[in-house]
């Protein structure tokens, strides 16, 4: 492997991939708040009420995510796995296990449909993740474990 595509890795591990998680949390909170709290907070009235929501479900967003995403990201880089499919999956996934962690806290008992809102919420998250990195899960990496050519 050249020393600039270690670099071009290193950088797209070091930036590209907290960059991709984080925006997945902004999306998949603003996607909840939307779920949770309908369109009606989308009036100039109460737009801050909205703002505040998305706010706090993008911070939970994070912290519910935070290991079964690192765990997800972590497999799809090792074995260089890029399919929208696959992110679809992780993230739908992960937004079932947060289903189960609001109905054993009792979070959610006001909406209407949580168990939707949460499982769209996660697809969201998955697929904004993958149009921004992993996309190149993978890149450099699984080039690396390739002999060198003589």
């Amino acid at each position: 492997m050249l020393r600039s595509d270690r670099l071009s890795t290193f950088l797209r591990l070091l930036f590209l991939v907290p960059f991709g998680f984080a925006a997945a949390c902004i999306a998949a909170g603003m996607m909840a708040t939307l779920g949770i709290f309908g369109v009606e907070y989308l009036d100039l009235d109460v737009i801050g009420w909205y703002i505040g929501g998305a706010i706090a479900n993008m911070i939970s967003a994070g912290s519910i995510a935070f290991l079964p995403a690192a765990l997800a990201i972590i497999l799809a880089e090792v074995f260089a796995w890029r399919s929208v499919l696959y992110y679809l999956l992780a993230g739908g996934l992960i937004g079932a296990f947060a289903i189960h962690l609001t109905e054993q806290s009792g979070a959610l008992d006001f909406a209407a449909r949580p168990d939707v809102t949460l499982l769209a919420a996660g697809f969201v998250g998955g697929f904004i993740y993958w149009l921004i990195a992993g996309r190149l899960a993978g890149a450099g990496i699984a080039n690396g474990s390739a002999s060198k050519p003589t």
